[in-house]
C-alpha cells in the first residue's frame, strides 16, 4: 500500500510536470507565431513601401508627359480677352511644372488685351520665377502686353538686367529698347552698362537697343566699343549702329 501511494504521488507529479511542459510549449509556439506574423507584416510593409516608391519613380515621368500633352493646344484658338482662358492661366502659374507655367505666360501674351494691368501684374510675378525659361517667356510677354513707354513695365524689366541667366538679360535689353524712350536718361545709362556684360549676345542686344532708341548722345560710347570690344561680332554690330546714328 505504501508503495502504491508513492507510485501514485510520483505519477501525479509526472503528470503535472508534463502538463506544465505542454503549456510552456504551447506558449512558446504562440509567441513564435506572433513574432513571425510581426516580422512578415514588417517585411510586407517594407516591400509595399518600396513598391510605392518604385511606382512613383516610374509613373511621375509618365504623368508629367500626359500633363504636358494636354497643354499642347491650350488657349490656341482663344479670342482676345477670353476670361475663362486667362483665369486658367492664373491657376497654371501656380503649377509645380515649369513647362505649365511657361505655357501660361505665353498664353497670357497671346490672349490678353493690350495694356491689361491685371495680366501684366501676373507677368511681373513670373519675371521672378525660379525657372529661367519661364522668366525669358515673361520678359517677352510683358513687351507684347504692355503699352509703349509703360513706366512700370520698364521698371520691372530693368531689374532683369541683373538676372543670373544671360539669355534673360538678352531679352530684357531688347525689351527695354522696345518699351523705353530716349528721354529716359536712367534707362539709357542702364543699357550702356550692358555694353560691359561678359556675355557677347547681351552686348550685341545692347547695341541694338541703343540703335532702336535712337539717341545720338550715345555715339561716343559706341565708337569706343566699336574699336575696343574683344569680340569681332560686337565691334561690327557697333560700327553699323554708329553709321546709322551718324546720318
Amino acid at each position: 500500500r505504501t508503495m502504491l501511494r508513492a507510485n501514485s504521488t510520483w505519477s501525479l507529479k509526472a503528470l503535472q510536470h508534463s502538463l506544465r511542459g505542454r503549456q510552456l510549449t504551447a506558449q512558446l509556439r504562440c509567441a513564435s507565431r506572433k513574432c513571425l506574423r510581426s516580422q512578415t507584416s514588417q517585411i510586407s510593409w517594407r516591400c509595399d513601401d518600396a513598391s510605392r516608391r518604385l511606382f512613383a519613380t516610374i509613373s511621375r515621368p509618365q504623368e508629367l508627359h500626359r500633363h504636358r500633352k494636354r497643354l499642347e493646344n491650350f488657349g490656341k484658338d482663344a479670342p482676345s480677352g477670353d476670361a475663362k482662358v486667362l483665369d486658367d492661366c492664373r491657376q497654371l502659374l501656380k503649377d509645380e511644372d515649369w513647362f505649365a507655367r511657361k505655357v501660361a505666360v505665353e498664353t497670357i501674351a497671346k490672349v490678353s488685351k493690350k495694356g491689361d494691368e491685371t495680366q501684366l501684374s501676373l507677368l511681373y510675378t513670373a519675371l521672378e520665377d525660379d525657372d529661367i525659361f519661364v522668366r525669358e517667356a515673361a520678359v517677352d510677354a510683358v513687351v507684347q502686353v504692355a503699352l509703349p513707354q509703360d513706366a512700370v513695365a520698364v521698371s520691372k524689366i530693368s531689374v532683369c538686367l541683373g538676372d543670373e541667366d544671360c539669355f534673360v538679360r538678352c531679352r530684357a535689353v531688347v525689351a527695354l529698347g522696345l518699351l523705353g524712350t530716349p528721354q529716359d536718361r536712367e534707362l539709357l545709362t542702364l543699357i550702356l552698362e550692358m555694353l560691359d556684360d561678359g556675355f557677347v549676345p547681351v552686348r550685341k542686344r545692347a547695341v541694338e537697343a541703343l540703335l532702336t532708341l535712337g539717341d545720338t548722345e550715345v555715339l561716343e560710347r559706341l565708337r569706343s566699343v566699336s574699336q575696343q570690344d574683344n569680340d569681332r561680332g560686337v565691334r561690327e554690330e557697333t560700327k553699323k549702329a554708329v553709321a546709322v546714328l551718324s546720318r
